[in-house]
């Protein structure tokens, strides 16, 4: 599939768990697909997801160190999330980056008076992914230091990988989708019915 036209998808109930599933069939080496590779990438997901700044992250190329910088946050979320949905220890080093990023970017901020109105505005030196990764860490804190994280799963089907919140009435949820890996499965299900 042409990148340029890849459409994200926003399923996971947390825009942090979204950010993560920007790996596809992220446990499956063979199909493994980061959907993240280039600037044109990041600009796409920032405007899908309806970041906030997303026209000053959408300015212009990212460098490759701003790239680097933003799927190594992508993984260290992978990796506190995958911990909380597999029912592992958190990596405590790892959370520690991820609060440093969060620290970072809030650094970054500031209050201003527009007017009458007061409101959050950026610094000058705010760097773009500053203006990506603040919405994204935001979303991980607040889902990390509230009763949903017992919530956080991850697709049970096999190559899947993405993580997702259950906030189906009976905590059943299996798939990240149903139209997509819950179907997958069913398929399969079938075939296997059928053949046998």
């Amino acid at each position: 599939m042409d990148s340029g036209n890849y459409r994200y998808q926003f399923v996971a109930g947390n825009l942090a768990l979204d950010f993560v599933n920007t790996v596809a069939f992220r446990a499956d080496p063979g199909k493994k697909k980061d959907h993240l590779q280039c600037a044109e990438d990041v600009h796409r997901w920032a405007s899908q997801a309806q970041l906030p700044d997303r026209a000053a992250i959408s300015s212009g190329p990212l460098e490759t160190a701003a790239l680097r910088r933003i799927r190594a946050v992508r993984e260290q979320l992978f990796a506190v999330f995958h911990a909380i949905a597999i029912d592992d220890p958190i990596p405590a080093d790892t959370l520690a980056r991820v609060g440093d990023a969060l620290h970072d970017c809030c650094a970054r901020r500031c209050l201003s008076i527009e007017g009458a109105e007061v409101r959050w505005t950026w610094r000058s030196g705010a760097r773009r992914t500053d203006y990506l990764l603040y919405p994204v860490l935001t979303a991980a804190n607040d889902l990390l230091t509230s009763v949903s994280r017992g919530l956080v799963r991850q697709c049970e089907d096999a190559g899947c990988g993405w993580l997702f919140l259950d906030r189906s009435n009976a905590r059943t949820r299996r798939w990240c989708s149903m139209a997509d890996c819950g179907n997958r499965h069913k398929a399969r299900k079938y075939y296997r019915r059928e053949a046998g």
